[in-house]
């Protein structure tokens, strides 16, 4: 990878980074609003927000572009808007589901990581299954094969 494409990767993944973490402070500003406790907002954040995001990363951050990437560039934006807010609504039902069902004001973390993998997981997996035939091509993008 030459240093500019390193440069734009970076700044991209910090874009995003900087994204994900505004989002999740309005998600969770705005599950305070509503009076959700906050051993139920964390996780319901996490999992509304952490899906989009990765989509995001996997169609427009310049890193590991490849097949998938192209494939998924090539798709209108607004189908992938689409997906992405339903990776959002998904992620966040099942991490205030699993919230709701196994956590408690005194619910130990590894019961808390279970919940926010298992929302995050859940979402992104929504936005894989709606652009599966993207996810299967793994042929290497033509502009790197040719870079010494």
């Amino acid at each position: 990878m030459q240093p500019l494409q390193l440069a734009r990767a970076v700044a991209a993944l910090l874009g995003l980074a900087v994204l994900a973490a505004a989002l999740f402070q309005g998600v969770l500003a705005a599950l305070a609003e509503f009076g959700v406790p906050s051993w139920v907002a964390s996780p319901t954040a996490v999992g509304a927000v952490l899906p989009p995001m990765l989509a995001l990363a996997d169609a427009y951050t310049p890193l590991g572009s490849h097949g998938r990437t192209a494939a998924l560039r090539e798709r209108p934006a607004i189908g992938l808007a689409a997906d992405a807010l339903l990776a959002a609504a998904v992620g966040g039902v099942v991490g205030y589901a699993g919230s709701q069902l196994l956590l408690s004001a005194t619910a130990g973390r590894l019961v808390e990581l279970v919940v926010v993998a298992g929302a995050s997981l859940a979402g992104y997996a929504t936005f894989v299954a709606r652009n599966l035939d993207a996810y299967r091509s793994r042929e290497p993008d033509v502009e790197e094969e040719m870079q010494p």
